[in-house]
């Protein structure tokens, strides 16, 4: 079994396991995961319907009684602005971000309903402007970012996510020799990391601004090769599913 198609199953029994006890939190959280994974393979329609059963869980009219709560529904939130930004629908993915961070609580400092949601509010903003053309707005997302990362505990796979953002929002506003560096710089961060998923999104980026770099090429295939032999389900892979 692939990395994560064994995920898949773990979140599984956590959902089965939650249920039961009523922790609508855990159960939410666990959707909400599933539902990354998706998303992280192109299954963006997919994804939504989990992001909304995780939603439906525990409800989103305001703010949670404890921060797994508070965790869930932002999670929930923000996963299903970027399920719609990936499908394009670009007026549900600002209407969805706007909601989270009404939720969001500017003054909690600590990680899992503090800084970690608004990092991904970021993130999904970020991407909302590429999506929409604004350079400068991507810029200054990603920059909010970038400064939420600065504490020594955020987790180096976020830090890694956001040095990606950052790189993509340079090109989005024109810097493509900024955008090339910063990419260059998550690959190599990624690769020592163990972090194949956003070594690849940074292989992609790369390609995307030089097609022509055969190197990058062909250490883009060599990484979706590896994902899908863990598990992804990439839309249109024979060893899709999950």
């Amino acid at each position: 079994m692939g990395h994560t198609a064994a995920a898949f199953a773990i979140l599984e029994s956590v959902v089965r396991s939650a249920r039961p006890a009523g922790d609508t939190a855990l159960e939410s959280l666990a959707l909400s995961t599933r539902a990354s994974l998706l998303r992280q393979a192109g299954r963006h329609v997919e994804a939504a319907g989990v992001d909304g059963h995780a939603l439906a869980v525990v409800g989103c009219a305001r703010p949670g009684p404890t921060a797994e709560h508070r965790a869930a529904i932002l999670d929930g939130l923000v996963g299903l602005a970027a399920d719609h930004l990936g499908q394009l629908h670009l007026g549900a993915t600002r209407r969805l971000l706007g909601r989270a961070r009404e939720l969001a609580d500017d003054d909690d400092p600590g990680w899992m309903a503090g800084r970690r949601p608004r990092l991904r509010i970021e993130w999904v903003t970020a991407e909302l402007a590429m999506y929409a053309g604004d350079g400068p707005g991507a810029a200054t997302h990603a920059d909010a970012a970038v400064a939420l990362c600065r504490a020594a505990d955020t987790p180096v796979r976020h830090v890694v996510k956001t040095m990606l953002i950052s790189a993509a929002a340079a090109a989005s506003a024109g810097d493509v020799r900024t955008a090339v560096e910063r990419a260059a710089e998550v690959t190599e961060r990624a690769r020592a990391e163990g972090l194949l998923p956003l070594e690849w999104a940074a292989l992609a980026l790369r390609h995307g601004l030089d097609p022509a770099d055969a190197e990058v090429g062909a250490g883009l295939s060599d990484a979706r090769a590896q994902l899908v032999r863990h598990g992804v389900p990439f839309v249109g892979d024979a060893t899709g599913g999950g």
